[in-house]
C-alpha cells in the first residue's frame, strides 16, 4: 500500500487548480454535515412548543410534552391530538474567497421536515394514571453536493509539468436519521405535583459517501487518472429515556426533565474505500480497495438535565428554561480493520463532546380570545470537539474543526383558537459562523504537508416556515358525529 495515508487521499498533488478545486468540496461539505448532532436545540417539537423554541420544561401545554417534560401530562386537564410543527426549510450555506482561490460560492436548500404526531389514551385498569403515544423525527438531513470543474486549460502542476488539461468532479452525500416511537406515562400525585416518563425506541442511520474524479491530459496525450471513493454506514437500534416532574406554585408552573444516556440494544457499521491512480508511471500507479462489513461500533449520548418556569403577567405567559448537558469523553463510533488503520496516527470516526448550557426565553401574548402571538429565542452552543462525518474522515489537517458552531434561533408565530381545536403559524431563524484558522495543503510524492495558515469564514443561515393542528378531546369529538364512533 504506497504512501503514509492509505485512507486519506495522499496522491492528489497535481497542482494549483485541482488542489483548489478538491478542498473547497471538502470544506462545503464538511459545513453541511458536522452540525445537528453536537447542537442540542436544533430541533423543537410539538406546536406551540415550536414556537417557543423548546422553552417549556416547566409550561409547557401541548404533546410536545412526550419529549421536553413528560409529567406535564398529569397536569393539563385537555390534552390534544397533535399533528404537529410541519415545516418547510430553507438553509443557505455562502463562502468568499476560498482558501484564497477567488471563489465563491454559495449552497441553498429547500424542502420540507416531518412532523410530529402524537395523541393520548387511556388504560382503565390504571385509573388517574395519563398515556400518550408520539412519533418524533429526532434528526433528519438529506444533503448531496456536487462540484464539476469543467475542462481546465491553465494547468499550474509541478508534480505534472508536462499537463495540458483537467477535469475534476467531486460529489458528496450526508444522510442522517433519528426516527422515535415513543410512549409516556405519567401521574398527578396531587392536584400541584405530577411525575411521568417517556420510554421511545429510536432507530438511527447515518450514510456517508464521498467520490472524487480527477483525469489529467499530458502534452504527449497520455491521461492520468485518479479515483477515490470512500463511505460508511451506522446504523442502531435502542432506547431514549426521558424522566421528568413537573409542579406549580403561587401560580407559577415549574418542572425538571433528565435525558437519560442513549441505551443501545442493536447496532452495526460497514466501511469501503477504493483509490486508484492510473497512467501516471510504473512505479506511482496504485490501486486500493478495502471492503468491511459487521465492524464493531458504538453509539453514547450524554446525559441532559433541563428546568423551565412559566410565568402567568396579566393575560401573557412568559416562558424561561436552562438546560445542561454533561461532557463525553471521546470514543470511536466506528473501529476500523487494523488494514484500514494502517499509516493513521488516529481514527477518523471519533467522538467527543464537551459540557454545554443553554438557555432561552419565550412569551405567548394575548390579543384576542381566539388570537395569541408567540416569540422566543434561545442559544444552541455546540457540544462538539470531534464528530463524525465524511470531512473529517479525509481531512489531512491536524487541527479540530467544528464547521457548524454555536446556533442562535429567534421564532415568532400565531397561535389560533377556534371551536373545533388550534392552528399554529409561524417562522424560525437560524445563523452562525465558523473559523477555518487551518487548512491541509495537497502533499507531494505521497509526504504528508504542514497545514496552511489560511482564515476561511463560513456562513450559514436557516429558515422554517411551520403550521401546526390540534385537535382536543378528539374521541368525544368524534363520538357526536352522526354515526358516533366508540
Amino acid at each position: 500500500m504506497p504512501g503514509s495515508k492509505p485512507i486519506r487521499t495522499t496522491y492528489i498533488s497535481l497542482g494549483k487548480v485541482l488542489r483548489s478545486s478538491f478542498i473547497l468540496g471538502l470544506v462545503i461539505w464538511g459545513s453541511v454535515v458536522s452540525g445537528q448532532e453536537g447542537n442540542y436545540k436544533y430541533e423543537n417539537f410539538g406546536n406551540q412548543s415550536v414556537l417557543l423554541n423548546g422553552n417549556v420544561t416547566g409550561s409547557v401545554d401541548d404533546l410536545g410534552l412526550v419529549y421536553y417534560n413528560p409529567a406535564r401530562l398529569g397536569l393539563i386537564e385537555n390534552p390534544s391530538f397533535t399533528i404537529g410543527g410541519k415545516a418547510y426549510e430553507w438553509s443557505k450555506y455562502y463562502f468568499d474567497d476560498i482558501l484564497e482561490t477567488e471563489k465563491s460560492l454559495s449552497s441553498n436548500q429547500f424542502g420540507g421536515l416531518p412532523a410530529t404526531f402524537a395523541g393520548t389514551f387511556d388504560l382503565k385498569f390504571l385509573p388517574g394514571h395519563k398515556f400518550a403515544y408520539s412519533i418524533i423525527s429526532r434528526y433528519r438531513s438529506d444533503i448531496r453536493l456536487r462540484y464539476d470543474s469543467g475542462l481546465i486549460s491553465d494547468v499550474d502542476s509541478p508534480n505534472v509539468p508536462d499537463a495540458e488539461n483537467s477535469f475534476t468532479e467531486l460529489e458528496f452525500r450526508d444522510r442522517l436519521r433519528d426516527d422515535w416511537f415513543g410512549v409516556t406515562w405519567a401521574y398527578p400525585i396531587s392536584e400541584t405535583f405530577s411525575v411521568g416518563v417517556s420510554l421511545f425506541g429510536s432507530i438511527y442511520e447515518h450514510n456517508g459517501r464521498g467520490d472524487i474524479l480527477i483525469n489529467v491530459r499530458r502534452e504527449t496525450g497520455d491521461v492520468i487518472g485518479y479515483t477515490n471513493r470512500l463511505d460508511y454506514t451506522q446504523k442502531t437500534y435502542g432506547a431514549q429515556i426521558k424522566i421528568g416532574a413537573a409542579w406549580t406554585a403561587a401560580d407559577l408552573e415549574m418542572g425538571v426533565n433528565v435525558s437519560v444516556p442513549f441505551i443501545a440494544l442493536k447496532q452495526r457499521a460497514s466501511f469501503n474505500y477504493q483509490e486508484s491512480l492510473t497512467g501516471f508511471s510504473s512505479d506511482r500507479d496504485f490501486v486500493i480497495a478495502l471492503n468491511s462489513g459487521d465492524l464493531e461500533n458504538k453509539r453514547k449520548t450524554p446525559i441532559g438535565i433541563a428546568y423551565g418556569i412559566g410565568i402567568p403577567w396579566k393575560k401573557h405567559k412568559i416562558h424561561l428554561d436552562l438546560n445542561w448537558y454533561a461532557p463525553m469523553a471521546a470514543y470511536d463510533r466506528i473501529q476500523l480493520s487494523e488494514e484500514a488503520l494502517e499509516g493513521l496516527e488516529d481514527n477518523p470516526f471519533k467522538e467527543e463532546l464537551k459540557s454545554v448550557v443553554n438557555f432561552g426565553v419565550g412569551g405567548e401574548f394575548y390579543v384576542s380570545p381566539s388570537l395569541n402571538v408567540i416569540g422566543s429565542f434561545s442559544s444552541d452552543f455546540s457540544a462538539s470537539l470531534e464528530s463524525m462525518n465524511l470531512f473529517d474522515v479525509i481531512n489531512q489537517s491536524d487541527e479540530d474543526i467544528n464547521l457548524l458552531n454555536d446556533l442562535w434561533h429567534f421564532t415568532v408565530g400565531l397561535d389560533f383558537t377556534r371551536p373545533w381545536g388550534n392552528i399554529v403559524l409561524g417562522t424560525s431563524y437560524a445563523s452562525t459562523g465558523s473559523n477555518i484558522g487551518g487548512a491541509p495543503d495537497i502533499p507531494a510524492d505521497g509526504n504528508q504537508p504542514q497545514p496552511r495558515n489560511i482564515a476561511t469564514q463560513i456562513n450559514y443561515e436557516r429558515w422554517r416556515f411551520i403550521v401546526g393542528l390540534e385537535i382536543p378531546l378528539i374521541m368525544d369529538k368524534l363520538k357526536k358525529l352522526p354515526i358516533p364512533l366508540n
